[in-house]
């Protein structure tokens, strides 16, 4: 874990200002969802915080899901790109692609206490409600390493940012 914190932390700072443009807003966020687990689905609950810049989008999620005696805990760094940004340029529909990676602890009478990385790949729309809100349905496929139980994650997240 020491490890991890030594990439992770310093990336996190890093991460903000990778693409940033003079227009810049923080935001802070709940999101809910379904998390699949080696065949298992799990309510997910997290809070974000991050950076929107024109076109892209930086931040850190702690996730919290537990079904049961299934427990797992999340941290992650998700960098998010807007796609189609000239065909949806008037919309309040707004696509993304963008990438994640972070630590996973699982805690289950089923699995061992498992602690290990997860990276991967996310996708979704934001839906602009007014100048400091928007909703954001979202997919994330994660893939697993030094885990020895679980080798992918799926999520399924709705989110609501606030932008100060």
């Amino acid at each position: 874990m020491t490890k991890f914190y030594k990439l992770f932390l310093p990336l996190c700072l890093l991460a903000t200002p990778i693409l940033a443009t003079d227009t810049s807003y923080s935001f802070i966020g709940i999101q809910t969802g379904i998390s699949k687990f080696e065949n298992r689905d799990t309510p997910s609950f997290g809070v974000k915080y991050g950076v929107q810049q024109e076109n892209s989008r930086s931040s850190i999620i702690y996730s919290y899901d537990k079904n049961g005696d299934d427990k797992f805990q999340m941290l992650l760094l998700q960098i998010d790109m807007g796609i189609f940004n000239n065909t949806f340029e008037n919309s309040l529909l707004k696509p993304y692609l963008g990438a994640s990676f972070g630590v996973l602890q699982a805690n289950s009478n089923h699995l061992a206490r498992d602690r290990g990385y997860v990276y991967g790949l996310n996708t979704g729309l934001a839906y602009i409600l007014n100048d400091d809100f928007d909703l954001d349905l979202g997919y994330r496929y994660l893939k697993t390493s030094k885990l020895k139980n679980i080798d992918n994650i799926n999520n399924l997240n709705l989110s609501m940012h606030y932008f100060y």
